[in-house]
């Protein structure tokens, strides 16, 4: 089966050598199963996921968020359909995930995918700010889009950190490609761009349905504007000037825990990047942005679905009961993968998961066992400021952490917005999709790099209709008529 490879571990450790790999393996053999994992880098999972499903020489496990792949591969015949495997193999998987499984997985009326539930839905992009910064110059955090961008000048012009005005990179931004750690999500809702369509891998906005119709990003005034804006932020030296290559957002890792960015829009809460980035600056505060008043004078963000990860299995499976019997072992052994080894790991007090050691927890665990959890993403619903100083209470400030992550869950409760699910067959999207999305990691790269934007932005637009941008939006705005879609964009 699949497993990622994010290009993070501490020690060079192999992933497949790993302690919960081993007990998962040890946990498997008692249902009689021999589980063998493949190990892919994250930046190419489209790419394999592709030619393994055109070679038929892929796992017997494979995964995606990428739900259009899964309509188009279900439409081909290239999955096993799940309705009856799951109900003979996965009475575990059922009784874990179902709210996830009623929320999505299903193609035409048939189940092709187990989804893995979001415990939480305050588990998707959002903006932090070094807060740290922000006090040495006596600056209030930005609330709109022209205000962050006076805030990162500030940042490069007046150095909070100390760490020199050449070496100062204020956003920490990785390459736009299918691996990059760090998004554009936040700044774009600020600029007007909303998540009307379905979720691509393009870790922006989709774009707006207005008056009965809807446009792409990159269709948008609202969207071109945006990139306008990166291409001055570039050319400011306020990103990164080597974005374009930094493909596995290696260079976007080192910016932020070397403590020489003070902005990131990104997965990870800001806690967990606060403890990254005080390993080479101890007095760093990372803390939530709120969402960036929008041009209407609104604010949102991007709030995960129930569901997340979608596990599929190929039509080139010789086994698809013992790939479902892998899942049911994983929800009889969730904690595991939630937590790691209880007792070893954490300890479990009053439903909460406390770790025991955090720092073997960071050399052993923490930067690849939630990757073998594919059944759940994280282990609760949002905790409260109690609940959190217990969760940290061997940390040496679970206070202060408790009022870092405080604010970030109220910001996803107060302001998230979730895009549509959208389960009809979509052939356009199907044949058009991948390839829309490949050409605008470079096309909108070069935009932000280029001398002469607008002529670039022409050539994001023409190539973007003529990889069937247009008839792409087309489909969408159907869909979403006929199920009534109201607007993300108020």
């Amino acid at each position: 089966m699949s497993l990622w490879d994010r290009s993070n571990s501490p020690n060079g450790q192999k992933l497949e050598d790993t302690v919960i790999v081993k007990k998962l393996q040890e946990e498997a053999r008692k249902e009689g199963l021999d589980v063998e994992y493949v190990v892919l880098p994250r930046s190419q999972e489209s790419e394999k996921n592709n030619i393994w499903m055109a070679s038929g020489g892929g796992p017997d496990i494979i995964i995606t968020y990428d739900m259009n792949a899964m309509f188009k591969w279900a439409e081909q015949g290239g999955l096993w359909e799940l309705d009856d495997l799951l109900e003979q193999y996965g009475p575990d998987i059922k009784k874990l995930i179902g709210p996830s499984l009623e929320a999505a997985g299903t193609y035409k009326g048939k189940r092709y995918a187990i989804p893995a539930m979001r415990m939480s839905t305050a588990a998707a992009s959002n903006m932090k700010i070094r807060q740290d910064w922000l006090d040495k110059l006596g600056m209030k955090a930005p609330t709109t889009l022209d205000e962050l961008y006076e805030t990162l000048k500030a940042f490069k012009e007046k150095d909070p950190g100390g760490v020199g005005k050449d070496n100062v990179v204020p956003w920490a931004l990785p390459a736009i490609s299918q691996g990059m750690k760090g998004f554009f999500f936040g700044p774009m809702w600020g600029a007007g761009v909303a998540i009307d369509g379905p979720a691509t891998e393009m870790y922006m906005p989709s774009g707006n349905f207005t008056d009965g119709v809807f446009h792409s990003a990159v269709a948008l005034n609202e969207g071109k504007e945006f990139f306008r804006f990166l291409n001055k932020m570039y050319k400011e030296g306020l990103i990164s000037k080597e974005f374009v290559t930094d493909v596995n957002s290696q260079q976007f890792i080192q910016n932020y825990t070397s403590g020489v960015s003070g902005f990131m829009d990104s997965n990870e809460d800001p806690w967990t990047v606060t403890k990254e980035t005080r390993k080479t600056v101890p007095e760093a505060k990372w803390v939530t942005l709120d969402p960036l008043v929008r041009p209407n004078g609104t604010q949102a963000m991007t709030e995960a679905n129930v569901y997340g990860l979608l596990n599929m299995i190929p039509k080139s499976s010789k086994n698809p009961a013992a790939a479902v019997k892998y899942l049911n072992v994983l929800a009889k052994n969730i904690k595991l993968v939630q937590a790691g080894i209880e007792g070893v790991h954490f300890k479990e007090e009053d439903g909460l998961y406390v770790a025991i050691d955090p720092v073997k927890n960071a050399e052993e665990i923490d930067w690849y066992f939630k990757d073998l959890n594919l059944l759940t993403q994280g282990y609760m619903g949002n905790p409260t400021k109690d609940q959190m100083k217990k969760q940290f209470a061997n940390e040496p400030n679970p206070d202060e952490i408790a009022d870092i992550l405080d604010p970030y869950f109220k910001s996803f409760e107060k302001f998230g917005k979730q895009g549509p699910l959208i389960d009809t067959p979509r052939p356009v999207s199907d044949k058009s999709v991948a390839n829309i999305t490949k050409f605008l990691y470079d096309a909108l790269s070069k935009a932000v790099i280029a001398k002469d934007f607008d002529a670039e932005w022409e050539n994001v637009v023409s190539g973007w209709k003529k990889n069937g941008g247009e008839e792409y939006d087309a489909e969408v705005t159907q869909n979403l008529v006929a199920m009534n879609w109201k607007t993300t964009n108020e």
